[in-house]
C-alpha cells in the first residue's frame, strides 16, 4: 500500500508541474509548520522546486517540514529571522504511544544536507524524545529573507 501512495504522489507532482508550466512564479510562505506525512511533504517540496517557486520559511519548521532543507535548492528558499528548525526521528502516531518509523527516519537522514546531518550527529542524532530547535545555524543552510 505504501508503494502505491508514493507512485500516486509522484504522478500528482508531475501532473501539477505540467499544468503550471506557464504560470508566473511567486513567493510561497511556509509559516509555523509542525510537519506531518513524509511522502506528502516530499511531493509538496518537489513540486515547489520543479515549478520554480521561491519559498520563505517563517516561524517553526518542525519534523517533515525540515525536508525543505534537502529538497529545495538553496537558491529557491530562505528563512526569516524568526525561523526555528526542529529535528527528530520519524514516528507513527497510533493512539498515545509513538511508534518508531525507521524508514521515515532514514528518509530524513538521506534528504538532509551534510551540514544538517553533521549538526544532528553532534547533538545525539535523530531521536523522538525531544525536538531540537536551531536558529543560529540556519544561515549556513539558507540565505536570510529579504522582501522583494
Amino acid at each position: 500500500m505504501q508503494a502505491k501512495k508514493w507512485v500516486l504522489l509522484i504522478a500528482l507532482v508531475i501532473a501539477g508541474i505540467s499544468c503550471n508550466a506557464g504560470q508566473t512564479k511567486s513567493e510561497v510562505l511556509i509559516k509555523n509548520d509542525g510537519g506531518g506525512d513524509i511522502p506528502q511533504y516530499i511531493a509538496k517540496y518537489l513540486y515547489l522546486q520543479l515549478s520554480g517557486e521561491w519559498v520563505v520559511i517563517d516561524g517553526d519548521c518542525l519534523s517533515a517540514c525540515t525536508l525543505a532543507l534537502g529538497l529545495l535548492a538553496q537558491d529557491r528558499r530562505c528563512f526569516t529571522n524568526k525561523t526555528r528548525l526542529g529535528f527528530h526521528a520519524a514516528y507513527t502516531e497510533s493512539g498515545t504511544p509513538r511508534i518508531m518509523n525507521p524508514l521515515g527516519t532514514e528518509v530524513f537522514w538521506l534528504v538532509y544536507p551534510p551540514e544538517i546531518r553533521s549538526w544532528n550527529s553532534r547533538h545525539g542524532g535523530l531521536t523522538f524524545r525531544n525536538d531540537r530547535l536551531v536558529s543560529h545555524h540556519r544561515e549556513k543552510v539558507s540565505p536570510p529573507y529579504t522582501p522583494s
